[in-house]
């Protein structure tokens, strides 16, 4: 009898260790019409994005590089990921689309304070947006 309970008390333990770190943190914004998610699981921190228009095709964000879930859109990129605790940036000196090339842009994203601020010099012009992000049931 005394086998048998060590054994499902050792069962549990086990179970709740496996299970308590398998918990994470989703956060998903929606922004000027596209989608930002982050997930924390305790030993990694990723981003994603997505377009409003593509509703169920997450890519790994920032773009740091031209990749199977971004070259259906994405032609070249040189741009680096920041991430600071729930500020995530992806600065870029020359990134090119099917919809034309930006120059110089940095997009900010805080998953905290709900917020979304990109620069950058599209197509020879300069474009920036500030927007109030809504936070989305993940």
């Amino acid at each position: 009898m005394i086998f048998w309970m060590k054994k499902i008390l050792l069962s549990f333990v086990l179970f709740l260790f496996l299970t308590i770190n398998s918990f994470a943190e989703i956060i998903i914004l929606k922004c000027r019409g596209n989608f930002y998610k982050y997930v924390a699981d305790g030993s990694s921190l990723k981003t994603y994005a997505k377009s409003g228009k593509k509703n169920d095709v997450w890519f790994e964000w920032p773009k740091t590089k031209v990749q199977d879930d971004n070259k259906d859109f994405l032609i070249f990129t040189d741009a680096e990921a920041i991430i600071d605790g729930y500020i995530v940036t992806e600065k870029f000196k020359q990134m090119k689309w099917k919809g034309g090339i930006a120059t110089n842009g940095r997009t900010i994203v805080d998953f905290k304070n709900k917020t979304y601020d990109s620069k950058s010099t599209s197509n020879g012009n300069p474009w920036s947006k500030k927007v109030k992000c809504k936070l989305q049931k993940s």
